[in-house]
């Protein structure tokens, strides 16, 4: 009788682990193929985006366009947009999907990032070409589940997405500020000269040899320590720019502060100037040969680096060479 009850206590734990199981399947959030698509309108038709448009709350909006299947700021005379960032934006915003509905009470929007305006006002994204009216969203806060609290203009539900649309508020971040790509393997020399005539050339006599020698290098003396140059080239690998504007906008004044050559193994050339205004430092590229696929910066164009970046090349042979015994 014993062995009997003990057999049903033991079916009776297995039935209530069986069903809490169960119960445990069936609160779980739907899988994402059942989930439903925030813009359906977006799919398949991102092709036919002609423009975007991003405002922050009360900040000025942020404008990029399609022109010649090139997206473009116009604000920032057309220059090239990241276009590897908008169209990331663009898929994302075709792919995210519903997860749940949260409030619909409008007194609850500003303190969800999600109001029209004012204190707590959403980023409102737009795109236009899909159809006569654009295609908007507004975004909220990041949910502390993932994804983000998001509601459809005009519409006070709010609805827990299940993809982060967190996006910069800088127009300047939305450019594609690569100047140069140049690797560093591939360079030859560099030659620098700056306003007050002194000039300096490091080089290798092949790939592979590492580290750059300096060919103004006083006799009896030697470099501050091996590497010491190679950071000259090592700037146009991967160059990008703090801030843009067109040359005709640009009134530099007086001759540059230096000038450079840069050429490499394969027979390429990239000659330029930097120019001071103020405290700041400004680049234009000049004459180029056979490295328009590792030059993403346009002619025609300054461009201002950092100060770091400046200093990388504005070396002296002072700098390079190490103190005398």
């Amino acid at each position: 009788m014993q062995r009997k009850s003990l057999w049903i206590l033991l079916l009776a734990v297995a039935l209530l682990g069986a069903l809490f199981v169960w119960l445990q399947r069936g609160g779980e959030a739907p899988p994402q193929a059942t989930r439903e698509l925030l813009l359906p309108a977006l799919a398949g038709q991102l092709e036919r985006v002609q423009a975007v448009q991003i405002r922050h709350g009360d900040l000025p909006v942020i404008h990029i366009e399609r022109r010649d299947g090139v997206w473009v700021v116009p604000a920032k005379a057309g220059y090239p947009a990241a276009a590897g960032e908008v169209n990331r934006l663009l898929r994302t915003l075709a792919e995210v999907r519903k997860v749940e509905a949260k409030t619909r009470n409008p007194a609850n929007h500003a303190q969800l990032g999600l109001a029209e305006r004012g204190e707590g006002a959403a980023t409102r994204v737009s795109l236009d070409g899909i159809g006569p009216a654009p295609v908007e969203l507004l975004l909220g806060q990041a949910s502390r589940q993932g994804g983000q609290l998001v509601r459809l203009p005009g519409d006070d539900q709010v609805w827990l997405v299940d993809q982060s649309l967190q996006l910069v508020d800088s127009e300047l971040a939305w450019l594609d500020r690569r100047v140069s790509a140049i690797p560093f393997a591939s360079v030859r020399e560099v030659e620098v000269r700056h306003a007050d005539g002194e000039q300096l050339n490091v080089w290798r006599a092949n790939p592979e040899q590492f580290n750059f020698a300096l060919r103004q290098l006083p006799a009896g003396r030697k470099l501050a320590y091996e590497p010491v140059a190679n950071g000259m080239a090592l700037l146009f690998a991967s160059l990008d720019f703090a801030d843009a504007a067109p040359l005709a906008q640009v009134a530099f004044k007086g001759t540059p502060e230096l000038t450079f050559r840069l050429d490499t193994f394969a027979g390429g050339e990239l000659k330029g100037s930097f120019y001071r205004q103020g405290d700041q430092h400004w680049l234009v590229l000049g004459e180029r040969k056979g490295l328009d696929e590792q030059l993403p910066g346009l002619p025609g164009w300054a461009y201002r680096l950092e100060e770091q970046q400046y200093r990388a090349l504005a070396r002296r042979v002072k700098d390079l060479v190490a103190p005398a015994a």
